[in-house]
């Protein structure tokens, strides 16, 4: 990437649990100036007798991860000739609207430039309209958008079988890795990269992106 040069924020759109099969993307008009990342933990109390001033808690799971964005749109012609409307409608089609090959919504990655910001699914859809026409037509919105995480169902399983080898990894790529490299530093040798994007439902071992989660299985 330029030095200087902006860099805007995008969500890609796709249509299966795995993040394959991608539909389109939205790139968006400005950039937000902040986002908000919630991610918690259930813990369940036990009653204490009366009189002592603690409790005790014992952890139950995860609860909801979730991410909080605002998306700006602005209709006046200074930034783009595309009326508000149909900037809305172009990102909701891809995150909000039901997608009729799958019978629900689709899933959903939002980059920043080279950083993997979340994945997973539109929780809530706000719209609130700052600016109109004389005649009502919208000129500016911002909608406040609540999306929930999502990961496969095969590493959901994986994440939760507490019986599993510790020889079984996870890995989210990160910027500059690839599979090779990264069979590397978990089996010492780099050539079980075919076996592992084999494993992955990966089709081209270079076509992984930051942001992908790459089992490693204990025996290849």
């Amino acid at each position: 990437m330029e030095s200087g040069k902006l860099t805007k924020m995008k969500v890609i759109g796709y249509k299966e649990s795995d993040y394959s099969a991608e539909i389109g993307e939205y790139e968006v008009l400005v950039n937000p100036d902040n986002y908000k990342d919630k991610a918690e933990l259930r813990y369940s109390s036990n009653s204490s007798p009366i009189g002592t001033s603690m409790e005790s808690v014992k952890f139950r799971g995860a609860g909801a991860h979730e991410f909080e964005i605002n998306f700006f749109f602005d209709g006046t012609g200074v930034m783009t000739k595309q009326k508000v409307d149909d900037q809305i409608n172009q990102l909701k089609s891809l995150i909000f609207t039901y997608n009729g090959d799958i019978h629900e919504p689709n899933y959903v990655k939002i980059f920043w430039g080279t950083q993997f910001l979340f994945q997973g699914r539109l929780k809530t859809w706000q719209p609130t309209y700052t600016m109109m026409d004389p005649d009502g037509t919208p000129l500016r919105a911002e909608i406040a958008c609540v999306f929930i995480y999502s990961i496969t169902p095969k590493k959901k399983a994986l994440l939760e079988n507490k019986n599993s080898s510790d020889l079984t990894h996870i890995r989210e790529v990160k910027m500059g890795d690839h599979l090779p490299a990264m069979c590397y530093k978990i089996y010492g040798e780099s050539k079980y990269y075919i076996q592992v994007a084999r494993y992955n439902g990966i089709s081209n071992f270079r076509s992984i992106l930051p942001g992908d989660q790459i089992i490693f299985p204990p025996i290849i």
